[in-house]
Protein backbone atom coordinates (compact mmCIF):
# COMPACT_ATOMS: atom_id res chain seq x y z
CA UNK A 1 0.00 0.00 0.00
CA UNK A 2 1.20 3.51 -0.79
CA UNK A 3 1.65 5.77 2.21
CA UNK A 4 -0.21 9.10 1.99
CA UNK A 5 1.82 12.30 2.05
CA UNK A 6 -1.14 14.63 2.60
CA UNK A 7 -2.72 15.20 5.99
CA UNK A 8 -6.44 14.55 6.43
CA UNK A 9 -7.06 18.32 6.24
CA UNK A 10 -5.06 18.63 2.99
CA UNK A 11 -6.82 15.62 1.45
CA UNK A 12 -10.20 17.25 2.13
CA UNK A 13 -8.91 20.52 0.64
CA UNK A 14 -7.78 18.65 -2.48
CA UNK A 15 -11.21 17.01 -2.76
CA UNK A 16 -12.95 20.40 -2.58
CA UNK A 17 -10.68 21.70 -5.36
CA UNK A 18 -11.42 18.60 -7.47
CA UNK A 19 -15.16 19.04 -6.93
CA UNK A 20 -15.22 22.70 -7.98
CA UNK A 21 -12.83 21.99 -10.85
CA UNK A 22 -15.18 19.33 -12.22
CA UNK A 23 -18.20 21.66 -11.91
CA UNK A 24 -16.35 24.50 -13.63
CA UNK A 25 -15.17 22.25 -16.45
CA UNK A 26 -18.70 20.92 -17.01
CA UNK A 27 -20.04 24.49 -17.18
CA UNK A 28 -17.26 25.68 -19.49
CA UNK A 29 -15.93 28.16 -16.93
CA UNK A 30 -12.29 29.01 -16.24
CA UNK A 31 -11.04 27.98 -12.80
CA UNK A 32 -7.73 29.32 -11.54
CA UNK A 33 -6.05 28.91 -8.17
CA UNK A 34 -6.15 31.91 -5.87
CA UNK A 35 -2.95 33.88 -5.23
CA UNK A 36 -2.39 32.75 -1.62
CA UNK A 37 -5.31 31.65 0.56
CA UNK A 38 -3.36 32.48 3.72
CA UNK A 39 -3.35 36.14 2.71
CA UNK A 40 -6.97 36.79 1.68
CA UNK A 41 -8.86 33.48 1.99
CA UNK A 42 -9.20 33.04 -1.80
CA UNK A 43 -8.57 29.43 -2.85
CA UNK A 44 -9.84 29.73 -6.44
CA UNK A 45 -11.22 32.19 -8.97
CA UNK A 46 -13.87 31.37 -11.56
CA UNK A 47 -14.36 33.40 -14.74
CA UNK A 48 -17.33 33.14 -17.07
CA UNK A 49 -17.42 33.60 -20.81
CA UNK A 50 -20.05 36.35 -20.59
CA UNK A 51 -19.31 39.62 -22.39
CA UNK A 52 -18.62 41.14 -18.94
CA UNK A 53 -16.27 38.27 -18.07
CA UNK A 54 -17.91 37.88 -14.67
CA UNK A 55 -15.59 36.72 -11.88
CA UNK A 56 -16.13 35.19 -8.45
CA UNK A 57 -13.58 34.16 -5.84
CA UNK A 58 -14.05 31.06 -3.70
CA UNK A 59 -12.95 29.99 -0.24
CA UNK A 60 -13.02 26.17 -0.43
CA UNK A 61 -13.59 23.91 2.55
CA UNK A 62 -14.59 20.29 3.09
CA UNK A 63 -16.00 18.31 5.98
CA UNK A 64 -16.49 14.61 6.60
CA UNK A 65 -18.34 15.37 9.83
CA UNK A 66 -21.15 17.60 8.60
CA UNK A 67 -23.61 19.11 11.03
CA UNK A 68 -26.75 19.19 8.90
CA UNK A 69 -29.85 20.45 10.69
CA UNK A 70 -33.33 21.41 9.53
CA UNK A 71 -32.14 24.91 8.58
CA UNK A 72 -29.06 23.74 6.65
CA UNK A 73 -25.38 22.94 7.04
CA UNK A 74 -23.72 24.40 10.13
CA UNK A 75 -20.03 25.01 9.48
CA UNK A 76 -17.41 26.60 11.74
CA UNK A 77 -15.06 29.11 10.10
CA UNK A 78 -11.87 30.45 11.65
CA UNK A 79 -11.99 34.14 12.55
CA UNK A 80 -9.52 35.09 9.81
CA UNK A 81 -11.52 33.36 7.05
CA UNK A 82 -14.81 34.74 8.33
CA UNK A 83 -13.53 38.31 8.60
CA UNK A 84 -11.84 38.12 5.17
CA UNK A 85 -15.15 37.03 3.68
CA UNK A 86 -17.31 39.78 5.24
CA UNK A 87 -15.14 42.71 4.16
CA UNK A 88 -16.20 44.74 1.08
CA UNK A 89 -14.65 43.43 -2.14
CA UNK A 90 -14.63 44.36 -5.80
CA UNK A 91 -15.00 40.63 -6.65
CA UNK A 92 -17.59 38.52 -4.78
CA UNK A 93 -16.05 35.94 -2.42
CA UNK A 94 -18.16 32.87 -1.66
CA UNK A 95 -17.67 30.04 0.77
CA UNK A 96 -18.03 26.57 -0.80
CA UNK A 97 -18.12 23.63 1.61
CA UNK A 98 -17.91 20.12 0.21
CA UNK A 99 -19.80 17.63 2.36
CA UNK A 100 -18.05 14.25 2.26
CA UNK A 101 -19.09 10.86 3.69
CA UNK A 102 -17.65 10.16 7.15
CA UNK A 103 -15.90 7.04 5.82
CA UNK A 104 -13.05 8.25 3.61
CA UNK A 105 -13.18 5.09 1.49
CA UNK A 106 -16.58 6.38 0.29
CA UNK A 107 -15.42 9.88 -0.73
CA UNK A 108 -15.06 8.89 -4.36
CA UNK A 109 -16.12 6.10 -6.68
CA UNK A 110 -14.04 5.62 -9.81
CA UNK A 111 -14.74 2.92 -12.38
CA UNK A 112 -14.28 2.75 -16.17
CA UNK A 113 -17.92 3.95 -16.46
CA UNK A 114 -17.96 6.82 -13.95
CA UNK A 115 -16.15 9.14 -11.60
CA UNK A 116 -18.31 10.13 -8.65
CA UNK A 117 -17.42 12.45 -5.80
CA UNK A 118 -19.86 11.52 -3.06
CA UNK A 119 -22.24 13.95 -1.32
CA UNK A 120 -22.47 17.60 -2.42
CA UNK A 121 -21.23 21.13 -2.04
CA UNK A 122 -22.93 24.01 -0.25
CA UNK A 123 -22.30 27.72 -0.89
CA UNK A 124 -22.74 30.94 1.07
CA UNK A 125 -22.02 34.64 0.70
CA UNK A 126 -20.99 36.42 3.89
CA UNK A 127 -20.92 39.85 2.24
CA UNK A 128 -22.30 42.59 4.46
CA UNK A 129 -22.02 40.73 7.76
CA UNK A 130 -20.12 42.16 10.71
CA UNK A 131 -16.58 40.95 11.54
CA UNK A 132 -16.15 38.83 14.67
CA UNK A 133 -13.68 39.03 17.57
CA UNK A 134 -14.02 35.38 18.61
CA UNK A 135 -11.68 32.60 17.42
CA UNK A 136 -14.35 31.26 15.07
CA UNK A 137 -17.94 31.65 13.93
CA UNK A 138 -20.45 29.02 12.90
CA UNK A 139 -22.29 29.90 9.71
CA UNK A 140 -25.50 28.27 8.52
CA UNK A 141 -25.75 27.45 4.84
CA UNK A 142 -29.44 27.05 3.86
CA UNK A 143 -30.50 23.77 2.28
CA UNK A 144 -31.52 25.76 -0.82
CA UNK A 145 -27.85 26.60 -1.38
CA UNK A 146 -26.63 23.11 -2.12
CA UNK A 147 -24.75 22.82 -5.37
CA UNK A 148 -26.74 20.28 -7.31
CA UNK A 149 -27.38 19.23 -10.87
CA UNK A 150 -27.59 22.86 -12.00
CA UNK A 151 -23.93 23.19 -11.05
CA UNK A 152 -22.36 26.61 -10.62
CA UNK A 153 -24.92 28.68 -12.55
CA UNK A 154 -27.13 29.64 -9.56
CA UNK A 155 -24.07 30.25 -7.41
CA UNK A 156 -22.60 32.59 -10.06
CA UNK A 157 -25.88 34.47 -10.59
CA UNK A 158 -26.49 34.89 -6.85
CA UNK A 159 -22.93 36.05 -6.13
CA UNK A 160 -23.16 38.77 -8.73
CA UNK A 161 -26.64 39.78 -7.47
CA UNK A 162 -25.38 40.08 -3.87
CA UNK A 163 -22.42 42.15 -5.08
CA UNK A 164 -24.66 44.69 -6.85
Amino acid sequence: MIEAILSDHNRKAAMSHAYVSALAAEAGLSLQPGPDPDIDSVDATIRSGSPERDVIDLQLKATAAPEVKSDGLHFRLKQKNYNDMVMPRAVPLLLVVLELPSNESEWMDCTPERLIIKKCGWWLSLAGREPVDSDSRTVVIPRSQRIGSTGLSPLFARALEVQS
